[in-house]
C-alpha cells in the first residue's frame, strides 16, 4: 500500500507545486491590477467632480443671461 501512495505523491506532486504556484502568481497579479485600477478610478472620479462643477457653473451663466 505505501508504494502505491508513495507513487502516487511522486507523479501528481510536481503538478500539485506548479498549480499552488500558479494560483499565488495570479492572485499576487490581480491584486496588483486591481489596485492600478481602484488609483486609476479615483483618479476619473476627482476629474468627475471637477467637470460637474464647471458644467453646473456654465448652467448658471446661462440662466442668467435668460
Amino acid at each position: 500500500m505505501e508504494p502505491d501512495i508513495l507513487k502516487y505523491f511522486l507523479t501528481q506532486g510536481p503538478f500539485a507545486a506548479l498549480f499552488v504556484w500558479l494560483l499565488i502568481y495570479v492572485m499576487r497579479s490581480n491584486k496588483d491590477r486591481e489596485t492600478r485600477l481602484q488609483d486609476l478610478l479615483d483618479k476619473f472620479s476627482d476629474k468627475y467632480d471637477v467637470i460637474i462643477t464647471e458644467i453646473r457653473d456654465i448652467k448658471e451663466r446661462f440662466a442668467r443671461k435668460e
